[in-house]
């Protein structure tokens, strides 16, 4: 049974025609997968709210010519990816292994066998749970964030994954128009 929290009570997205299940492919040996913690859903405060958000993750993320997008079935996350598919002219993909509360083993699965370049949108849990199970280069990544709108880079060489870069999208203010960037 999956923990209940704030997330659990909004509906998963609905799955649209173009939605196939994942077809299997033949990773590359060395191979990056970005995976995202989905923004926020609304405003909150004065910040800028979680489509601002995804807008800029788009931006960020647009550089990894991302043709393949996999995300929890949770609005958040669909939300969160939809301005980069729509770029990229993708879809996104809907997966229960990256939904909150889902088996670690099995999003361990998935990531190995995305494409080089995959975008994969998850929930915090799950990368509190992917932290403890994959190798961090030291040196390269600082304090281990979960920031939302955060992007994890893993690198894969075969069936191991490493945390190598973590990206943040900040907000911000400039006197009184909101503003947003990567770092």
């Amino acid at each position: 049974m999956r923990p209940r929290s704030h997330e659990m009570d909004e509906e998963p997205a609905p799955v649209s025609p173009h939605n196939r299940p994942m077809a299997p492919t033949h990773p590359d040996k060395h191979a990056r997968i970005h995976v995202v913690r989905h923004a926020d859903a609304r405003v909150r405060g004065r910040g800028p709210g979680g489509h601002a958000r995804a807008e800029v993750l788009a931006d960020l993320l647009e550089l990894t010519s991302a043709s393949h997008i996999v995300s929890s079935p949770y609005v958040r996350c669909v939300q969160t990816v939809e301005p980069l598919a729509a770029r990229q002219h993708c879809s996104v993909e809907l997966s229960d292994i990256l939904a909150e509360g889902a088996s670690v083993e099995a999003m361990l699965h998935l990531l190995r066998r995305l494409p080089d370049g995959s975008v994969a949108c998850t929930h915090g849990d799950m990368l509190g749970e992917l932290a403890r199970v994959v190798d961090s280069v030291d040196g390269l990544v600082g304090p281990i964030s979960f920031d939302k709108g955060g992007v994890w880079v893993l690198a894969r060489n075969g069936d191991a994954l490493s945390l190598v870069e973590q990206m943040r999208v900040i907000s911000g203010y400039v006197g009184d128009q909101p503003v947003m960037m990567a770092r």
